[in-house]
């Protein structure tokens, strides 16, 4: 019996011994590519200034009316970056003929 439980213990020390093997590397990542963008495309833009102190509801809408302004430029400044990317990826991937 003792025999028995020493060679189980033994066979489970040496089951938690082995390895499994790694599974083969496969290479489907796709190329990296870094695509500069310009400064002027990324340049920060102040915001509108904020009424102070006594203001009017006229005011505050034309600080509305700016932010959304702002804000509208934001994006279309995000859109043109993203376009550049994706055309220099586009480049750079590109099958040579």
């Amino acid at each position: 019996m003792r025999v028995a439980i020493a060679l189980a213990g033994i066979a489970l020390l040496v089951g938690c011994e082995s390895t499994p093997t790694l599974p083969p590397v496969i290479d489907n990542q796709p190329p990296v590519v870094v695509c500069a963008i310009p400064a002027g495309m990324t340049e920060r833009e102040a915001e509108p200034a904020k009424p102070l102190g006594d203001y009017s509801q006229r005011d505050v809408g034309s600080y509305i009316t700016a932010l959304h302004q702002w804000g509208s430029r934001g994006w279309l400044r995000l859109a043109r970056v993203d376009q550049r990317s994706q055309e220099c990826q586009a480049r750079a991937l590109a099958p040579n003929p």
